[in-house]
């Protein structure tokens, strides 16, 4: 459908309002004119009807009878007369040969003595007809007498057609010139408003279409100093507005594509396994080492599940749904089956610019080849710690080794002298038997703290770990002048670890513990459980922690107590171990670099300053935390959590 312009409908509305308003203008003209033709006739007629009782009335004054109907006679011949009658005060017609129609509104006229005009039909012509009273004067009393007011009606009926004709002519004359005016007018509207508004607005809309294509140069010429004017200037405006705003916009947008291209070339450049991950799993992008570690080409967009590549849901949870229900970080080291390697995995909040969660960063470094050195030091280190248990050990078992010597040779020259006694001789092997197991349980222990094994986590029961680590240290001799208290509470849940690994943590904590003490003092252990939503970052600083830690305390004792009844499985909270010493303190210059690699006080005595280190490294991949209080000659205190 054709779509008519502002111009043509103007041009349309402009016509219709000058035909509609000029014929409304006509129309009531001739309505005037015909009314004033009416009124013409009107008078006319009274002007007639006046003339004919006139003449009629001097007629009969003066007895001459016959001048009367010569006077009705020659009316009748004039020009629109079509009928003269003349009715008596009865309403009889007189002064005519032969009586007309009857005429019902002459009774009317006798009646009340007013004049009365009305249309009727005459001789098939339309006539207006008028009954004019005539009044009896003084003078016509010698006649008439004076009792009655009219000596009757004259009745004038006055032909329609010639003034009908007339009123249309010049209808038709006032429909012509109004109509012609109306042309004119029109077209001078036009005229002025196709200069005044149609060919400013054309110019506009050509200037509209320039910018539309994207011409912001184009300029309006001004001329006017009214609203069209002012649009037109306010348009100039807006057209250098749009200009600078557009050279600035594509300036904006030259940075952004750079920045883009820098961000993307950036975010491709880094080794690390790094993608983007939606609340309905999807991988939505993902970095270059991405693709490529999963074998995908770097130009094909990745619409697959995250679970499909990653296998990072070693726990209940899911570390993406975690991180986003949490809206925190999750960390943690998994093995990749498909290839071997160790992977360092980060999941990260990830929020749109209206800080709406929309999903999750997942970053994965390859920490294969850390882990291999990671190892590699906790053997040398376990090695370290074993060269220094070896003299130990090698006493702890001389003890054993000196009973079964002694059994034996008693039992020999028993035989050599055939004086064999079955009850001494049970007592004797008892004796031998007990020893043995007690140097089997001795190089089971130092086997069990050097043996590399698989790191393979389950449940332990820290407490036993605990009493295996000092029973192990005790037989180095190292215990002999020490107080050993153990402070374990009651039902303490079990933990989710590897026991060689936390035995390592534990030994490296003693035995700094037993260097700093040299071998003398007290040594203090202490386990405890954490409420379920106790986080490990609510427990910095860490010193108000210690101080509410207040455990039941078991009887003391340097021996090795039963172990209490275990939990199975925890309520989703921490357990903590503290090992309090009650050597010279570490000064507060050192406590901050204690678990630094490296870092130690001892290089004289040939310490490598790993054991802390690494013990922090092992709490770590155990999504534990190692701290430390301590003030310079109040000994030191070392907190470890670990999660249920």
């Amino acid at each position: 459908m054709k779509i008519l312009s502002l111009k043509a409908k103007f041009t349309i509305l402009a016509i219709l309002i000058s035909l509609i308003s000029f014929s409304v203008a006509a129309f009531f003209s001739t309505q005037w004119v015909a009314e004033e033709i009416e009124n013409d006739y009107k008078d006319k007629a009274e002007l007639m009807g006046t003339h004919i009782i006139h003449t009629i009335g001097t007629a009969m004054i003066s007895k001459i009878h016959g001048g009367i109907t010569t006077v009705v006679d020659l009316y009748r011949n004039y020009r629109d007369v079509e009928e003269v009658r003349v009715f008596n005060q009865k309403g009889v017609e007189i002064l005519s040969g032969e009586a007309g129609l009857p005429e019902p509104k002459v009774e009317e006229a006798l009646a009340t003595g007013q004049s009365i005009h009305f249309h009727k039909k005459l001789n098939k012509r339309e006539v207006l007809s008028y009954i004019i009273p005539i009044a009896n004067k003084p003078e016509c009393h010698v006649c008439h007498g004076a009792s009655q007011s009219l000596r009757g009606v004259l009745l004038l009926s006055l032909n329609q057609e010639h003034v009908k004709q007339y009123v249309g002519q010049q209808k038709v004359k006032f429909f012509i010139l109004f109509g012609l005016i109306a042309i004119v007018v029109g077209i001078a509207t036009l005229i002025l408003v196709n200069r005044l508004f149609f060919k400013p607005l054309s110019l506009i809309q050509k200037g509209t279409e320039a910018i539309k294509g994207g011409n912001f140069e184009y300029q309006i010429p001004v001329s006017s100093k009214d609203e069209i004017g002012i649009l037109t200037e306010n348009f100039n405006h807006m057209a250098g507005t749009l200009r600078s705003n557009n050279d600035e916009l594509w300036e904006q947008l030259r940075l952004i594509s750079r920045s883009q291209k820098e961000w993307q070339e950036t975010f491709d450049s880094i080794t690390d396994l790094i993608c983007i991950i939606d609340k309905d799993f999807n991988i939505i992008k993902a970095n270059r080492a991405f693709h490529l570690y999963n074998s995908i080409s770097p130009h094909v967009e990745i619409d697959r599940k995250c679970y499909e590549f990653l296998g990072t849901c070693i726990r209940p949870n899911c570390p993406h749904v975690f991180s986003m229900g949490g809206k925190r970080y999750v960390h943690n080291e998994i093995r990749d089956e498909k290839t071997g390697k160790m992977l360092d995995v980060s999941y990260f909040p990830y929020y749109s610019p209206q800080g709406e969660l929309t999903g999750t960063i997942f970053i994965a470094k390859d920490v294969t080849e850390k882990k291999e050195s990671e190892m590699r030091l906790i053997a040398n280190e376990r090695l370290a710690a074993l060269g220094e248990m070896a003299s130990g050990v090698a006493h702890e078992l001389n003890n054993p080794l000196a009973t079964i010597a002694v059994c034996t040779e008693g039992l020999l020259n028993r035989m050599e002298k055939k004086k064999i006694d079955p009850l001494l001789f049970e007592n004797y092997l008892g004796m031998i038997d007990e020893e043995t197991q007690r140097c089997k349980k001795i190089t089971e222990s130092m086997l069990s703290f050097v043996r590399e094994t698989k790191k393979d986590r389950k449940e332990i029961d820290i407490h036993e770990v605990l009493n295996k680590t000092i029973e192990m240290i005790n037989f180095q001799g190292r215990l002999k002048d020490v107080l050993v208290l153990r402070h374990f509470q009651q039902g303490l849940p079990m933990v989710l670890g590897n026991e060689w690994e936390l035995m390592q943590v534990f030994t490296s904590i003693i035995v700094n513990a037993l260097d700093a003490m040299e071998d003398k003092g007290t040594l203090t252990f202490e386990t405890g459980t954490l409420a379920p939503s106790t986080s490990l970052e609510k427990l910095s600083p860490p010193a108000p922690f210690f101080e509410k830690a207040t455990l039941p305390s078991p009887p003391l004792a340097k021996a090795v107590p039963p172990s209490p009844p275990l939990v199975k499985g925890g309520e989703g909270g921490f357990i903590f171990v503290k090992i309090s010493d009650t050597g010279p303190g570490i000064g507060p210059g050192l406590i901050n670099r204690v678990f630094d690699p490296f870092f130690t006080t001892k290089s004289e005595k040939g310490g490598t300053g790993l054991g802390l280190s690494i013990a922090h490294n092992i709490l770590k991949e155990n999504n534990g935390r190692i701290e430390v209080k301590s003030e310079e000659g109040k000994g030191a205190t070392f907190m470890i959590s670990l999660p249920t």
